[in-house]
């Protein structure tokens, strides 16, 4: 009977290291598909070769996040490399090679397996990743919430850069949402206080009516009338600026766009090596440009033209108009009254119709305001969806690690990260007189911001009081600065983040991460970074702050878990790793402070010698240990 032969899950490697030019230069690291250590005496440049894999294959750690981890590396990175240049090559799971390139002032380029340069970022496209972590970082990891998440995400790394990328549209739109509705809101508020005049107007014209006789109807019927004609011969005028407007706004875009893109198309780019790409890019410009302009030609001959026919219903409408104006004359002069009160109704009249074109106007910019929350609800919604599946993601990461690692509790609570929500309350509050601090820290906590934001929304006094404490005079501070400017509606699309909680037990008690020593730290995160993953690990002494027992019992074990399915490239200053973990290359660096070299590359074996005296401290002092312990 054969033997059915397993076949290893597909996983990333990275096949080599190549330095020339700086500390490292002429280094060239072949590395296995398993362990690989790298060992030395301090400053031998075994930390420098790490680096460079993660400078050189554009996985350097955000600044954005972290910006004096990513000025240290950077620094390392090229004061050691000086001018030369990295190139290394990595084999994909699918089995693509490439080799990525870097000098220290470059952007990493990316070479396919004939040579050719190809437009592709490793890490964006998901084609190519690794897991690096330097000395301190495993530390940080435990303390940073944020970088728990980035840990947890990765175990499902394409769903989760999905989801982020979907989120990351809706809230653009949200953003958009936000930016339409405050516009709206201002315009409908300008329209309400020109509004708010009508109900006073309609008073007063009411006063102004015939109280009495057998022509009362027929007078106030013309009155009526009058006010009705204030109002439409307005319409074709109103209708004409909106045409106008449009026309405007068109043009606008149309010179924006251009403006723009020919921008990009400066001299150098028209007139370099790659002039005749940029000259097509020009000329397919040009002519989407002309046919924009053609079809902008033809909206304004159309605007002209309903132009033209609007002042031709204008003028049939005046016409109508003053056939009607002489009518209300007469039946006005009938009337001795109301002749002495004409002139005043006149003026009311106009003014009526100033204040209903403006309740027109408001009416319309609510049922405006109407669509767009309806589309904002959607897309809050869609963003809510959106992160529950993230969490789901998440939570299902955490229950896999938690049965994986019977001394390890990982858990995630949703959408329980305020730090956020707190800034933008405590920012809003400034200068109302109230210790905005203190405030952000109460309400936060007892509001979602969907709720604080409908709170604000509807001016909700009552609840706000109840639900905070806070007295009625400093409630109506908080309601007012945060409705002012439209904060509501940014608060309504704060995304909480989830909270990630890694607990280490210590006795018969689980301690979360940020309460533990550097070592319990440590030993909380290293056994999650060594699971089963595609991508290779490189880890700058992950023994640091470490007992031996823990370094064979955890790492040695999870080293010999995932050998054949994970490459690992391991700097290290402890001997149980290479040898209790069957390293499958050692590379043995040594410096003479002005360049590094490696001296040996091998199995453990072969490198035993070495190994013996850089990380035994040497044959003599292994065997009186020996000679001590018995064994």
């Amino acid at each position: 009977m054969k033997t059915k032969i397993q076949k290893q899950p597909a996983h990333h490697l990275v096949l080599s290291l190549g330095v020339t030019g700086g500390f490292l230069a002429g280094i060239n690291l072949e590395f296995a598909d398993g362990l690989n250590c790298l060992i030395g005496g301090r400053g031998a440049g075994k930390t420098t070769a790490l680096e460079f894999l993660r400078f050189g294959l554009g996985l350097m750690p955000d600044p954005k996040i972290n910006l004096q981890r990513y000025r240290a590396i950077d620094t390392l990175v090229k004061s050691n490399l000086g001018n030369g240049r990295l190139a290394i090559e990595l084999r994909t799971k699918t089995d693509m090679r490439y080799t990525a390139g870097r000098g220290a002032h470059e952007t990493v380029q990316v070479l396919n397996e004939v040579g050719k340069a190809v437009p592709i970022s490793l890490d964006r496209d998901q084609i190519f990743s690794a897991d690096v972590f330097s000395q301190n970082e495993i530390e940080e990891i435990a303390s940073s919430p944020l970088a728990q998440l980035e840990l947890l995400d990765r175990f499902q790394e394409q769903e989760t850069i999905a989801i982020n990328r979907q989120l990351e549209q809706v809230q653009l739109q949200l953003n958009q949402s936000t930016a339409d509705l405050r516009r709206v809101d201002l315009e409908i508020d300008d329209a309400r206080v020109k509004a708010s005049e009508l109900p006073v107007l309609q008073e007063k014209l009411k006063g102004l009516a015939e109280l009495a006789g057998p022509d009362a109807n027929k007078i106030n019927v013309a009155h009526a009338a009058k006010t009705q004609r204030s109002r439409e011969e307005k319409v074709p005028e109103l209708i004409m600026l909106s045409l106008q407007k449009l026309l405007r706004d068109i043009a606008a875009s149309q010179s924006s766009f251009q403006t723009g893109v020919e921008a990009q198309l400066d001299f150098q780019s028209l007139h370099g090596a790659n002039a005749a790409l940029f000259s097509g890019v020009q000329t397919d410009i040009r002519s989407f440009v002309n046919d924009i302009a053609t079809a902008i030609g033809s909206i304004g001959e159309k605007a002209r033209v309903l132009e033209a026919a609007i002042r031709t219903h204008a003028i049939k409408l005046a016409e109508q108009h003053a056939v009607q104006e002489a009518e209300y004359r007469t039946i006005v002069a009938a009337s001795e009254e109301q002749g002495e009160r004409a002139a005043e109704r006149v003026a009311l009249q106009t003014a009526l119709a100033n204040a209903d074109s403006a309740l027109r106007e408001q009416l319309g910019k609510e049922r405006q305001r109407a669509d767009l929350v309806t589309i904002r609800v959607e897309l809050l919604k869609r963003a809510s969806e959106l992160r529950d599946q993230r969490f789901a993601l998440r939570k299902q990461i955490a229950e896999r690690l938690s049965s994986q690692f019977p001394s390890i509790r990982v858990t995630v609570e949703q959408s329980a990260d305020l730090e956020e929500y707190q800034e933008l309350v405590t920012e809003a509050l400034k200068g109302i007189g109230v210790k905005q601090g203190p405030v952000a820290d109460r309400l936060c906590p007892i509001f979602l911001p969907e709720e604080l934001a409908t709170v604000i929304a509807n001016e909700d006094l009552s609840l706000l009081i109840q639900r905070s404490g806070f007295e009625e005079d400093r409630s109506k501070k908080i309601l007012n600065a945060l409705r002012n400017g439209g904060t509501h509606y940014t608060i309504e699309t704060v995304a909480l983040e989830d909270r990630p909680c890694i607990e280490l037990l210590d006795g018969e008690t689980f301690k979360e991460s940020t309460h533990l020593s550097t070592g319990q730290r440590c030993t909380a995160i290293l056994p999650i970074l060594l699971t089963q993953s595609e991508r290779p690990l490189l880890i700058d002494q992950p023994e640091d702050n470490l007992d031996n027992a823990f370094v064979y019992e955890t790492i040695v074990r999870a080293l010999k878990a995932i050998k054949g399915s994970r490459q690992v490239i391991f700097v290290t200053h402890n001997p149980n790793i290479p040898v209790l973990g069957e390293a499958e290359r050692v590379f043995v660096f040594s410096s003479d402070g002005q360049h590094s070299t490696v001296k040996q590359v091998g199995t453990v074996d072969e490198c035993r010698e070495q190994i013996e005296r850089i990380l035994e401290g040497g044959r003599e002092a292994f065997l009186l240990r020996k000679a001590r312990y018995g064994h």
